[in-house]
């Protein structure tokens, strides 16, 4: 039980970490948030490893390295990046749901190159996330399609996303079977997304300012970098709990719960970003038939 309890943290962290995400994209362009964010990730790891497991610093294996470069590539340039960039385009409430479509991705790449098994009912509970998932997104994409062709572009950087984090859950359980320490394998993946970030956000900030909006006043910006800082923070304390869960049990068990961070994205967004995001019935009771997914996972886990 303690895989899924550290699975629903995850969930609670990645549901904050959109709204936050969506709020502080309103003054700041998506790839320096990613930076800003991934920095206060950085940091809030680089503080858990120094209270917890700093003794661990000695004994990384070479292997591992490689692993842990590959993760950080994976997660925060595939995954992060394309999240925040469709959250900017389409809003945290209908990218989460895509975003969420990590579960049947893991589930393929952990079945198709890990070997692991899935029960019947992880299978129907990954089935009922992924038709939560389409029946939400309703007509919303041919909607998106006439109105403004955009929209289809974020709607693919959310799956994008979804298939990055979901081949990412697997990379970290196979991470976490050559060196078994998630706070230190959070905090050198996170140095590596950095490291390769760092010249893409360059020349994001050269070309466009730190402004949305040429209009906008310098210290908004710096305002809401706040909200950015804290999603970094919500979102560092959601992969540290997504590395622990998947070190506990098995990523077909693991991720379909953490997706279920759709249907608290859709409270959140309800409570703080009602003039930003529109949630309607369908969304909700897509979300909630992921939620019932999520469930039929979390029993068949346990037999």
């Amino acid at each position: 039980m303690a895989a899924v309890a550290f699975s629903i943290l995850a969930a609670f962290g990645f549901a904050s970490s959109a709204i936050l995400t969506r709020q502080g994209m309103q003054a700041i362009f998506p790839l320096p948030g990613v930076m800003v964010s991934l920095f206060f990730s950085l940091l809030f790891s680089t503080i858990m490893v120094l209270l917890f497991a700093f003794s661990d610093m000695g004994d990384i294996p070479k292997v591992a390295f490689y692993w842990i470069l590959g993760l950080g590539v994976l997660n925060y340039v595939g995954g992060r990046s394309q999240n925040f960039l469709s959250v900017n385009l389409i809003g945290a409430s209908r990218a989460s749901l895509f975003v969420a479509s990590q579960a049947p991705f893991a589930a393929l790449f952990a079945v198709a190159f890990t070997g692991e098994s899935m029960h019947v009912l992880v299978g129907l509970g990954t089935a009922g996330v992924v038709g939560g998932l389409i029946f939400a997104s309703g007509t919303s994409i041919l909607e998106g399609w006439r109105s403004d062709k955009i929209f289809v572009l974020g709607y693919l950087m959310a799956l994008g996303a979804g298939a990055s984090y979901g081949a990412t859950n697997v990379m970290a359980k196979q991470t976490l079977e050559v060196f078994d320490s998630p706070l230190i394998i959070t905090m050198l993946s996170m140095v590596v997304g950095m490291v390769v970030l760092a010249p893409l956000v360059g020349v994001s900030a050269a070309q466009s300012g730190v402004h949305r909006d040429k209009d906008l006043r310098f210290p908004r910006s710096l305002w809401a970098l706040r909200w950015v800082a804290l999603a970094g923070v919500a979102s560092g304390i959601a992969v540290i709990s997504l590395y622990f869960a998947v070190q506990r049990a098995d990523v077909v068990v693991i991720s379909p719960i953490v997706s279920s961070s759709p249907l608290i994205t859709l409270l959140l967004a309800h409570l703080f970003l009602a003039r930003l995001e529109r949630v309607t019935k369908r969304l909700v009771l897509g979300a909630v038939l992921t939620v019932g997914g999520v469930v039929l996972v979390v029993l068949g886990s346990q037999l």
